[in-house]
């Protein structure tokens, strides 16, 4: 086991039990390190470049995301202890690779670790990559990644959750996504709680070092080529990182450059028949205030403009929206916002989107379908849904690791309004609810002659037991026939 700036092997994670991993995720940061994060607290912006130093150290933090063509673009992100020399990412087809791609480096106040960023374009759709990362002193194993087939009848599967952090049972919702074996992970924000607080501002608990085992804790999934799509939560608020407390979040992570104008936080991309989009809940929420309103009617157009470009779109079936807040829960702690309810549910009915993923609440809860607030259809566990229709399925999956919220067991609830208030209401919409970690694996078959387009949605337990099963159903498009694979 290295330290939380090495790489931890899945091999050996594999052996151990979720205590002793918990523990060695916990190691803290040695002296040394800490003396260098006190010199880079005063350091620039986490998106300007570094010059490269000459330490040797060990790669580590690695991770995927997408750019806004998965077929065709990844982006490979890691960190290091402190500054090197000569950073690098060799890619191709076998582990000759035979190409290698410039880096871009960043440092985030408060904290030593450098973090490295290689965008990867022009790939080749449905292609095994091998790629390694290198710098003077270090380098990583060979290691694989696989672009999005544009053959538009092949199944696929994602995973999604929130609120996960460093622990035994955050490790354990990560395994189980390795053991599911998605082609990519959405996180519905509250990562790693580095920001324990989550409340925005200046005055908040806050260990940038947490960052660094989140990612150790994670090796694997991202080592086994799984991208992983964030939103932001309230806890990604950090203090003394930027007016809206996000460059330690922009300065860990590469994203599709397509989202709101000026909120490189927020994104869309799709792979295959499923277009999926990232918003800023805190922006809308009404019950956490310090980023309220600060992109305002600029990310409403930007949802507008996104939504009917992708519903008019053939090769897209199902539209996936995930961001934090959650629209509709019953959960104790944090229920439903007013704020993300007012903002966008007119526009999810609008442009009928299939499924919104939220977190914020530590539990799992799916809706019946609704169109308006009004419920259209009784939808029990093993149901089949047809959004076009019935409209809009939503999912709080916030069973990612953080300790559990306790659920309500009675139909009475509670909304927050634009003053803070609890307003209460009924959750007849409440089909599922439950406060057990989670995680949500949606199975994927894309519409063909005869046959309709399906998004198998499962809720299971960190060990694989079934939680909840509904099955969202988009008929063929008339006229519309599948294309040949390329």
């Amino acid at each position: 086991m290295q330290t939380p700036f090495g790489d931890l092997d899945p091999r050996r994670t594999a052996l151990m039990s979720m205590a002793d991993l918990d523990q060695a995720l916990r190691r803290p940061i040695g002296r040394r390190s800490l003396v260098k994060g006190a010199a880079l607290a005063g350091a620039a912006s986490p998106l300007l470049w570094v010059k490269p130093g000459h330490a040797d150290v060990p790669p580590a933090g690695t991770h995927l995301t997408f750019g806004a063509d998965p077929s065709t673009e990844v982006a490979v992100s890691w960190s290091t202890a402190s500054n090197v020399s000569n950073p690098l990412l060799e890619y191709g087809r076998s582990k000759a690779y035979g190409s290698k791609v410039s880096v871009e480096t960043r440092t985030v106040r408060g904290t030593a670790t450098i973090y490295h960023h290689a965008r990867l374009t022009r790939l080749l759709p449905g292609t095994t990559y091998h790629y390694r990362l290198r710098h003077t002193g270090g380098s990583t194993p060979d290691r694989t990644f696989t672009t999005a087939s544009t053959d538009p009848l092949k199944t696929f599967r994602f995973t999604a959750f929130g609120d996960q952090g460093v622990n035994a049972t955050a490790a354990a919702t990560a395994a189980r996504i390795a053991a599911v074996k998605p082609a990519f992970h959405v996180h519905a924000g509250d990562l790693c709680y580095a920001n324990s607080t989550g409340a925005g501002g200046e005055n908040q608990t806050y260990d940038a070092g947490v960052w660094d085992r989140w990612m150790t804790q994670n090796l694997p999934v991202s080592t086994q080529g799984v991208p992983w799509m964030p939103t932001v939560g309230n806890h990604e608020m950090e203090p003394g990182l930027g007016p809206q407390g996000y460059d330690g979040f922009l300065g860990r992570f590469v994203l599709p450059r397509n989202g709101v104008p000026g909120a490189p936080n927020t994104w869309w991309f799709r792979y295959g028949n499923v277009a999926v989009v990232g918003l800023d809940g805190n922006d809308a929420s009404f019950e956490i205030s310090h980023n309220r309103g600060w992109l305002g009617a600029r990310q409403d157009t930007w949802l507008r403009t996104t939504l009917a470009t992708l519903r008019k779109d053939v090769r897209v079936d199902f539209i996936v929206v995930a961001f934090h807040n959650c629209m509709y829960c019953s959960n104790l702690v944090h229920s439903s916002d007013g704020g993300v309810r007012s903002r966008w549910e007119a526009i999810f009915d609008t442009f009928a989107v299939d499924l919104v993923v939220n977190g914020h609440n530590h539990s799992y809860e799916r809706t019946h379908p609704l169109k308006g607030g009004d419920v259209t259809a009784m939808a029990p566990s093993g149901a089949t849904v047809t959004p076009a229709t019935q409209g809009t399925t939503y999912i709080t999956a916030g069973g990612g690791g953080q300790t559990g919220y306790p659920v309500n067991l009675s139909p009475a609830s509670y909304v927050v309004d634009e003053n803070g208030a609890k307003v209460p209401e009924l959750a007849t919409w409440s089909a599922v609810s439950t406060e057990d970690y989670n995680v949500l694996v949606a199975d994927v078959t894309p519409m063909a002659p005869g046959r309709k387009a399906t998004m198998r949605l499962r809720a299971i337990k960190p060990d694989g037991t079934l939680i909840d099963e509904v099955t969202l159903v988009r008929p063929a498009k008339a006229g519309l026939r599948p294309r040949a694979p390329k």
